[in-house]
């Protein structure tokens, strides 16, 4: 018989997984996250982040790819977000110790491919 051990990152994706269903706000278990919610408006995703008592400029927001990360002095949040982003117009505001990030969403690509026959 095979005794099964549950490794650390399973434990760490439970939590994450976990943490997308709660509500309002989500927290992971780890000590280092930060409390956040993400909401899906019409057009633009919008994620906020508890971050009281944190100087805006110790605040870093980051995207890349699918993952938007935000790493403060006091923790740290990760997000994946959906691949119809215009990153390029994300803005990022804190007012009473809470950052909001709006991620437009932008348009699908819609592509009409003409079809040759012999």
């Amino acid at each position: 018989m095979t005794n099964l051990v549950r490794s650390p990152l399973f434990s760490e994706f439970d939590s994450l997984l976990n943490s997308f269903y709660q509500a309002p706000f989500a927290q992971s278990n780890s000590r280092n996250s930060l409390n956040y919610r993400v909401t899906s408006e019409e057009d633009a995703a919008v994620a906020e982040v508890e971050v009281p008592g944190v100087d805006p400029s110790e605040v870093k927001v980051r995207i890349e790819g699918r993952s938007l990360t935000v790493e403060t002095p006091r923790g740290s949040a990760f997000f994946t977000i959906g691949q119809r982003i215009d990153a390029d117009h994300t803005t990022a505001e804190i007012k009473h110790g809470l950052l909001k990030i709006r991620i437009p969403k932008r348009d699908a690509k819609i592509v009409e491919v003409t079809i040759t026959s012999e």
